[in-house]
Parts: C-alpha cells; structure tokens; sequence
C-alpha cells in the first residue's frame, strides 16, 4: 500500500498510558512509529522476544537501561539502540528523571497489538489479567523469556 496523503499527528489529549502509537501501517504503507514518556523509576515490559519485527529504540531525554542479549546500554540523549527480531531484550528506567523515547518497528504490525493493549487497560476495572496479555502478545508472536527484570 502506498500513502500519498500528507499528514500530521499531534501531542496526545490523554498521557495517562506511557506508550503511544504515533502512526503505524494504515496511516503510513509501511512505517510505524511510537513514542514513551517513561516515569521516573519506571519498569518497562518482562524480558521478551519479537519473532516478526525488529525494533528500534531512540532516546531524546533521559537515561533508559536496555539489555539486548547479553550486551546492556545505558542509552541516553541522541541514542539509538537496535534490537533485532529474535534476540531476548527488556528495558526499564532506572534513572530520578523521565525518559522519552521515539520506537520504530519493521516490518509494521506490531502497533495493532499496542493499540489492544490501550484499550485494554483503558476499559480495565481492577488488576490485569496476565492470562489475556500473554494471550495477546502471542498472537502478535511475542513471547515472554526467562530472566531478570531490570
């Protein structure tokens, strides 16, 4: 599919969840691009594994920790780190201050099961069901992996 419409997506109304879907497939052909405000302090995902898409990380304030295999970053303003399909990672921020990030995916696809998860939690009454987020995860192929959270 090919866009030849320009567009442009603005800041947020709501910034309750960290992660956002700024533009994915359907909006771009073939591009897909998020961004995360991540609090002070702030746990990131489980250590995981992509199985479809490789994923890119670009910091443009703070300090995020990445573990990708076994190399860890501490990646910060005007960093990027790359991490490919099928190598465990897990990030977090470790820091006192918040960090932002702009993340890419390719191929797309992936932004579907972002946008899954915010209405999920935005409809959510009491705790998650971790049976349902893995289920969900799963389908999208990724998949949770042993080890340490950060």
């Amino acid at each position: 599919m090919t866009v030849q419409t320009p567009f442009m997506v603005g800041p947020p109304a709501d910034r309750s969840r960290p992660w956002r879907v700024v533009a994915g497939a359907d909006q771009t052909g073939g591009m897909s691009l998020g961004d995360g405000r991540i609090p002070p302090g702030a746990p990131g995902p489980g250590r995981h594994v992509h199985t479809n898409e490789d994923e890119g990380i670009y910091v443009v304030a703070g300090i995020l920790t990445v573990e990708v295999g076994e190399v860890r970053y501490e990646a910060g303003p005007e960093c990027f780190v790359f991490l490919p399909r099928g190598v465990p990672h897990v990030f977090a921020n470790l820091s006192d201050a918040e960090v932002w990030t702009v993340g890419l995916l390719n191929p797309t696809g992936l932004e579907e099961m972002f946008r899954e998860q915010a209405e999920y939690f935005g409809a959510l009454q009491g705790p998650p069901d971790p049976a349902y987020l893995l289920a969900l995860s799963a389908r999208f192929g990724v998949y949770p992996v042993d080890g340490p959270a950060l």
